[in-house]
């Protein structure tokens, strides 16, 4: 399969799908795919896709299974799900409790974990429901996703950020699963769903006059002409007034046609302009660039984002012993009541107000420019809000304070993941494994880049390597780099998706 036929299959499953796939990974997607099929021309498999036969339509469930991610777990981002349970639902309700109406659409909602999390939400704020008529639909596209989200059963790998007594109170354990209460169950609706191909609104599926629509985490994977289409989707779809929460940042430098941008400390979302009268609307809010310490000369190889750049060559970043010393005196120096910004960014990151973490975190960091921490809990809050660019920025400059931390490389594996550069992800991966060889995150992260491009034997490994990790720590103890997730959870995860000596 030469350059250009790649290219062609690419854009093919873009206009498609609205999927911006890395060329490599959809090489040996489509390249496996056909040899199953027999088709030996690209061309020829395209064509097959473009049929609209019971076969196609099989074909295009199988491959948008292997292309999309379903990661996912309930009550994801507790910053936007504060904000959406205390100010957006609670407006809504407000004003349509003569209506004694509620629409909610999960565009892209996987397996389900986010709109039965809005069902959960919507109970707890509604004590008289049964008086409303509530209508929550989550759609995908993938088909497999979509069933899954149907059955309601869930492992202990969707519960990472949910407490324990909202588990017991929705869920009972059976079978070693999860199984959701029925009232949520019945509360939402499921269908497969494609934000470029399908129309929208839809009266005949219930997808129209929409009070609010989550759509997140899905346009990172869309070139920008399908953002933009699937965005005036979505904006004609929402009622006067209605509400648009996408993930952190997915928007930016996006023309919002119809819509309006309103900032909260948690989080940017954006109104159907028809119903936000201008003194509803608040400032466009951008907090100030914090002082980016320039990184060690060291660091100037592989291009992370065309920001940041790290040196693939180079065996291990060097010791840097006075920038040790010198984070220690400022350390020393957060107990003063200088700095008292470090001690309100950390408690504003804990509450989910990534923005206002960020502009206290930056103002410390003018007097205290090699504070280790707080570069990294500055790192931390711009990705949280999706800032990926500014984040790789103070990834290079925590390396510059110690290069010899796993936490900035952790981050830059992630940001190039998340920009289909999967071979510096493997680069920052490996060095994260180096630095402290018991990071079981960096395990399975590397394995699950070898899965996604069709080689799962070489992640086979990795996973065992993880697993031996997690049997010798304690049951209750936490894991670097998963927030709320135990060792015991995490094992248990483990051993039922993975046979030992083999794959799932």
């Amino acid at each position: 399969m030469n350059t250009l036929s790649m290219s062609y299959v690419k854009d093919f499953i873009s206009a498609h799908t609205g999927l911006n796939v890395e060329e490599k990974t959809l090489s040996s997607t489509v390249i496996s795919r056909m040899k199953v099929l027999g088709f030996d021309y690209v061309d020829a498999y395209c064509r097959f896709l473009e049929s609209d036969s019971p076969e196609s339509k099989k074909e295009w469930k199988e491959l948008c299974q292997i292309i999309t991610t379903g990661e996912s777990f309930f009550f994801r981002d507790k910053g936007q799900f504060h904000l959406i349970r205390y100010t957006i639902l609670k407006a809504i309700i407000e004003a349509n409790r003569d209506a004694k109406s509620l629409r909610i659409w999960s565009a892209g909602c996987s397996t389900g974990e986010e709109p039965y999390s809005l069902a959960i939400t919507v109970m707890e704020l509604l004590p008289e429901i049964n008086l409303w008529n509530v209508s929550i639909i989550g759609t995908d596209i993938n088909e497999d996703a979509i069933e899954k989200a149907r059955k309601g059963q869930y492992s202990d790998w969707s519960f990472r950020m949910v407490d324990p007594g909202t588990i017991a109170a929705y869920f009972k354990r059976r079978k070693g699963m999860y199984e959701l209460d029925e009232r949520v169950r019945r509360m939402v609706v499921f269908r497969q769903g494609n934000l470029i191909r399908d129309a929208f609104p839809d009266a005949a599926s219930g997808i129209c006059d929409i009070d609010l629509i989550l759509c997140r985490n899905v346009f990172i994977y869309f070139q920008p002409d399908n953002i933009a289409l699937a965005l005036g989707k979505l904006s004609r779809t929402l009622n006067k007034g209605g509400y648009l929460i996408t993930g952190h940042a997915e928007l930016q430098s996006v023309p919002l046609i119809g819509l309006a941008p309103v900032t909260y400390p948690q989080s940017i979302i954006y109104r159907r302009v028809a119903d936000c009268p201008a003194k509803e609307q608040r400032p466009f809010y951008n907090p100030p660039m914090p002082l980016i310490i320039q990184p060690i000369k060291q660091i100037s190889v592989i291009n992370i984002g065309k920001n940041v750049t790290i040196n693939k060559s180079a065996a291990m970043p060097v010791k840097p012993v006075e920038a040790r010393k010198v984070a220690a005196g400022d350390k020393a120096k957060a107990a003063t009541p200088e700095g008292g910004f470090y001690a309100e960014a950390q408690a504003l990151y804990k509450e989910g107000k990534y923005l206002l973490a960020i502009e206290k975190a930056a103002m410390f960091l003018k007097d205290n420019p090699r504070h280790y921490d707080a570069h990294v809990l500055l790192l931390r809050s711009y990705a949280n809000t999706g800032d990926l660019k500014r984040a790789a920025d103070v990834c290079a400059s925590a390396i510059g304070v110690d290069s010899l931390r796993p936490e900035p490389y952790y981050m830059l594996a992630q940001i190039a993941e998340e920009q289909g550069n999967t071979d510096d992800a493997v680069v920052m991966f490996n060095r994260v494994i180096y630095l402290n060889p018991r990071a079981v995150a960096a395990y399975l992260e590397l394995n699950a880049i070898y899965e996604h491009e069709g080689d799962p034997k070489k992640g086979v490994k990795l996973v065992e390597a993880a697993v031996k990790i997690l049997e010798r720590l304690p049951a209750d103890g936490a894991v670097e780099f998963y927030d709320g997730v135990t060792a015991g959870e995490l094992l248990a995860h483990l051993r039922k998706t993975y046979r030992p000596g083999g794959v799932n």
